[in-house]
């Protein structure tokens, strides 16, 4: 199968395969108001489609946070998207395609707290989920209980629809919750106090910097929350 169409079901089918919970398409146009350098052109040079992948994570690791357990299994699942997007990076290649796995984490421009590609936003435009009020994807399945990861591939694929919801509509209970006061809503965010408070927690939990995770926002978050029975 040689069409976009072929090809983005393949892309699809070996991604799930591979262990991905969520997987859906966007074209690289979708993304044109990222930021100067970080967008798909940015990373690869005629780029036509971007591939988003989620993992969730354990619903019991947020449920601890802050705690090493949350924060390794936060480590954990970057690594995970980090295998499967290299092997359906390989896959998209012996198709004749060039293609490149943007790293789950961390952000690289440590000076402005971004990622190559901001991972949210391919995530949204390719209709896994919405920016709720913690500024987090927020998707139907699983909340913000997932880690994120992008392709950028020059293969013209057949894209997905991004969704309309809104979960948040009615409830600020990550903005009370959030112990640092760095949420303002909807993509706002203080990532000063943010960060600060990270470094406190690593230093309360003995973790290495790499290491320091809070979670509370997404602990508190009811949206995907699973439930016995």
């Amino acid at each position: 199968m040689t069409s976009k169409r072929g090809v983005a079901h393949d892309v699809r089918d070996e991604t799930m395969k591979l262990g991905a919970d969520l997987v859906a398409i966007a074209t690289a146009e979708s993304l044109k108001g990222a930021p100067k350098g970080h967008g798909p052109e940015d990373i690869l040079r005629g780029a036509k489609s971007i591939i988003s992948i989620a993992l969730a994570v354990p619903s019991a690791a947020f449920d601890s946070a802050p705690s090493r357990e949350y924060s390794i299994s936060y480590i954990v699942a970057n690594n995970e998207l980090n295998r499967i997007a290299f092997r359906v990076a390989r896959l998209l290649e012996r198709r004749g395609f060039k293609a490149l796995p943007i790293p789950a984490s961390p952000p690289y421009d440590l000076e402005n707290n971004m990622g190559d590609m901001s991972h949210r936003h391919a995530a949204i435009a390719a209709g896994l989920g919405v920016l709720g009020r913690n500024s987090l994807l927020l998707t139907p399945q699983f909340g913000g209980r997932v880690r994120l990861t992008t392709i950028v591939t020059d293969a013209e694929l057949e894209p997905d629809e991004p969704i309309v919801f809104d979960p948040c509509a009615g409830c600020d209970r990550c903005i009370v919750a959030c112990p640092a006061r760095a949420l303002k809503g909807y993509g706002v965010v203080d990532k000063r106090k943010c960060d600060q408070h990270h470094l406190k927690v690593g230093k309360e939990l003995q973790l290495k910097d790499w290491e320091q995770m809070c979670g509370v926002c997404i602990r508190v978050c009811p949206v995907g929350r699973k439930r016995k029975g």
